[in-house]
């Protein structure tokens, strides 16, 4: 585990360096625009840090009694398997404290979710995708 990491719970964060490091990692950058709301709009967010760098985050959506949404889960390619993206999960988690249900979509890090207790749900997905 990198020693020099700095995690920070809804800190400074512009939304230009979360493009940038959504990029890295193959996900949707979105627009500015949609960016500043993914940030204002976060019930709470986690960011990593090396030397003031964006290195990692990941966000949480919930009302705080039945559910949370974890989304947007992402760290730098080049630091990756440090143990970056499970500080951001546990900490996300913690924040997420005694709400019934924790979800989360994904097409990585499979391994991560399962060994903290996350189940592939036996519901369908549905999805209505504005453009």
């Amino acid at each position: 585990m990198n020693s020099n990491i700095h995690y920070a719970i809804s800190g400074e964060l512009h939304s230009e360096e979360l493009g940038q490091l959504l990029q890295s990692v193959k996900m949707n950058a979105y627009s500015d625009e949609k960016r500043n709301r993914i940030i204002s709009g976060s019930t709470a967010y986690v960011t990593a840090r090396d030397a003031g760098s964006l290195v990692g985050f990941g966000r949480i959506i919930s009302d705080g009694a039945t559910l949370a949404y974890i989304n947007n889960m992402a760290v730098s390619p080049q630091y990756q398997r440090q143990g970056i993206g499970q500080t951001i999960l546990e900490t996300l988690m913690r924040i997420a404290k005694d709400v019934t249900s924790i979800y989360l979509y994904t097409n990585t890090a499979d391994a991560l979710y399962i060994r903290y207790g996350f189940k592939l749900s036996e519901k369908r997905l549905y999805i209505l995708r504005n453009s």
